[in-house]
């Protein structure tokens, strides 16, 4: 009777897992398209792939619309990311009724309800990446056993590679795997540096071989080009904003013309939380497109090197919008529906629509607006606080969950640097990071280190 007992939150906890893997399904299917998400299908299935986008991406949602028309299959695939994930972490613990009440308090959360059904490659980043640490752990959890642990390395190395794949900055998760790796590998008397040298070894011939093989349906990486360029734009325009008396050298020689629009319109349209206001100049865009080659990254390598305290006070409200936005309406936290560029609307043979459910799922996530539930820094200080618990308990699931609190926080350091929009999904691998912490910290706590 007692063992009945201690296994019902086990089986209790693996069957919300999948009860919420299905009412996620049947709320969202078959995905809330953007215009991002909507593009992306495009190129999936014309075989073309815009780099401004991750290609693999495209790639992705091209074989599930051969499979079944739209992004229904490509949906079930990523959320299958996280719930197995999830699956593997209470398989290898011992979840109590902490587990049940917890799981059901995140099946609640827009994170979980909404975000999963949308179609976005910060979904798609966020789950391979926690798919990928959460393989670590169950290896770490069953290191004795050859066969699982090499089965479950080979799956870290895949969903990790599919991690960097769908994000620019997702290769800063790769230096943390491989570490955590290693430290567990060292407790279990192994040579602790040697699998993680192979783990990254792995997941970088990975990438690069997927890289070279999708280059071929792409445009050469000018799309990629192009962001980059107007990214470093936006800084430029940033700097003179906050001190007009700026020269900005190398544009003042070899592009006087995008000199002047960033003078005249740049400063006059920018704003920190979005960089798509700068597009409302005609010839800002203009300039910025037709620039030499590598004259605005001339010009903005110059600012950071010659002007650095300038451009740490230009970068800094454009982060702080992304972690703590002053007006969390501004940053798309609840995008619900199909919709999209009409040519790309027509190609899919799609129009813009919002079903009963969707209006539902925007109802229902508002009530969240302007509390903790969507907080970046709450998570932030969530996952600070895995990553001291998982640590100091330092079981071998522990410390690959620990090495993914720290991967997720310099990830979301990293848009210090980076960010040009505050959209909430940028930092959705945060909130999800701090959430697994949180399960694996109540699944492990009847365990004992060996």
């Amino acid at each position: 009777m007692d063992n009945r007992r201690e296994k019902f939150p086990i089986f209790l906890s693996q069957g919300l897992l999948l009860l919420g893997f299905g009412v996620m399904l049947m709320l969202n299917w078959p995905g809330q398209l953007s215009y991002d998400s909507v593009v992306q299908l495009a190129d999936g299935r014309s075989g073309h792939y815009d780099s401004w986008h991750p290609t693999i991406m495209a790639w992705l949602l091209g074989l599930s619309d051969n499979l079944l028309p739209g992004a229904g299959v490509f949906l079930a695939f990523v959320a299958l990311l996280l719930f197995g994930a999830w699956f593997l972490l209470l398989r290898n613990g011992q979840p109590g009724w902490g587990i049940v009440i917890l799981l059901i308090l995140i099946f609640a959360t827009p994170q979980l309800l909404l975000y999963q059904g949308t179609v976005w490659k910060d979904v798609l980043f966020a789950n391979a990446g926690i798919a990928g640490f959460s393989c670590l752990a169950a290896a770490g959890a069953q290191w004795q056993k050859r066969p699982a642990r090499f089965v479950l390395l080979v799956l870290s190395a895949l969903t990790l590679s599919l991690a960097v794949l769908a994000r620019q900055n997702g290769f800063l998760l790769l230096p943390f795997a491989a570490a955590s790796l290693g430290v567990i590998a060292a407790k279990q008397r192994a040579t602790g540096w040697r699998y993680g040298a192979r783990l990254l070894a792995g997941i970088l011939l990975l990438v690069t071989g997927a890289n070279f093989l999708l280059s071929f349906r792409s445009d050469g990486g000018q799309g990629a080009a192009d962001q980059l360029r107007l990214a470093q734009s936006y800084d430029l325009v940033g700097a003179v904003r906050l001190d007009p008396s700026i020269h900005l050298t190398v544009l003042e020689q070899r592009a006087p013309n995008l000199d002047s629009a960033i003078r005249k319109d740049g400063v006059a349209l920018y704003s920190p939380h979005l960089v798509d206001t700068l597009e409302n100049s005609t010839t800002l865009t203009n300039a910025i497109y037709h620039a030499p080659p590598g004259v605005v990254f001339m010009q903005w390598r110059q600012l950071i090197l010659t002007h650095p305290w300038l451009y740490l006070r230009e970068r800094w409200p454009v982060f702080l919008w992304v972690l703590v936005p002053p007006e969390i309406l501004e940053c798309h936290p609840d995008v619900v529906g199909v919709e999209g560029p009409a040519e790309e609307m027509k190609f899919l043979g799609l129009k813009p629509h919002v079903r009963a459910q969707d209006r539902f799922l925007y109802l229902y996530v508002a009530h969240f607006f302007h509390t903790p539930v969507l907080s970046h820094l709450l998570f932030g200080a969530l996952a600070l606080a895995m990553l001291a618990l998982l640590a100091r308990r330092g079981l071998p699931a522990d410390i690959a969950v620990a090495g993914l609190q720290i991967a997720a926080l310099a990830f979301a350091l990293s848009f210090f640097f980076i960010s040009i929009a505050c959209d909430y999904r940028y930092l959705y691998f945060l909130d999800l990071a701090a959430m697994t912490g949180t399960l694996q910290f109540l699944c492990g706590r009847r365990q004992a280190p060996r």
